[in-house]
């Protein structure tokens, strides 16, 4: 499989607003400082062929297997990766369609497949789990906000503080789960955004994160999401 041509680039979503006698001027829509630009999604295509005497399989098969994997869950976001960028993943879905028979046919050559990418890469380290049991500092390593999943282990009331921002917890009971991207607090399979005392969810800005907490909590597992462009 190899990257068919340059990507489309992700552009930026800008808003403009023109004042009278002075041009136009860039709106930040932002709702928060540290939330990094929008951009919206592009396209990423990649040319691939297969090699069925290598796997014992006829093309018939191979294209139901590749059908399978590309659309068996539905249309949804996935984890690409490639090798072009080895210590990072895209999250995209399959944009262009073919039957089972049209894949089957084109795997005698090579096949181009399209995929829509978000705009921003995900750390594969920013998947690894980041467990602190008192106040501790993690680095951010890339130049934009992380968007974390946090679950904060405790009881009673708790403040957690990350640098100059305190966000607040009522009647934790045994823990709580804080998903910061899908901006939803739960305990399992129980919504507990009732629990948050504050509407902004925690982030890791770029650098240097001081954590620490006021309230009963033995420890706070993270899984940070670094990410780039």
């Amino acid at each position: 499989m190899k990257q068919s041509g340059a990507d489309n680039a992700a552009k930026p979503v800008i808003e403009t607003i023109n004042v009278p006698a002075r041009g136009n001027f860039i709106i930040d829509n932002r709702i928060d400082e540290l939330d990094n630009q929008q951009f919206n999604d592009y396209a990423r295509k990649y040319v691939c062929c297969v090699d069925a005497d290598a796997f014992k399989l006829d093309l018939e098969e191979h294209a139901r297997r590749l059908y399978a994997w590309l659309y068996g869950s539905g249309i949804e976001y996935k984890k690409l990766y490639d090798t072009y960028d080895r210590d990072y993943y895209t999250l995209a879905y399959v944009s262009s369609g073919a039957s089972v028979s049209e894949l089957a046919k084109r795997l005698l050559g090579q096949i181009e497949i399209q995929f829509t990418c978000k705009a921003y890469k995900r750390a594969l380290k920013g998947d690894e789990t980041i467990t602190i049991t008192k106040a501790a500092t993690i680095t951010n390593p890339e130049g934009f906000t992380a968007t974390p999943y946090m679950k904060i282990y405790g009881s009673g009331n708790v403040t957690l503080y990350i640098n100059n921002r305190a966000h607040g917890f009522k009647n934790i009971d045994g823990y709580i789960e804080v998903d910061s991207e899908n901006m939803n607090a739960y305990k399992g399979d129980t919504l507990q955004n009732n629990k948050m005392l504050v509407g902004a969810f925690p982030k890791l800005a770029a650098g240097d994160n001081n954590i620490s907490w006021a309230g009963n909590v033995t420890k706070i597992e993270i899984v940070p999401r670094w990410c780039k462009l």
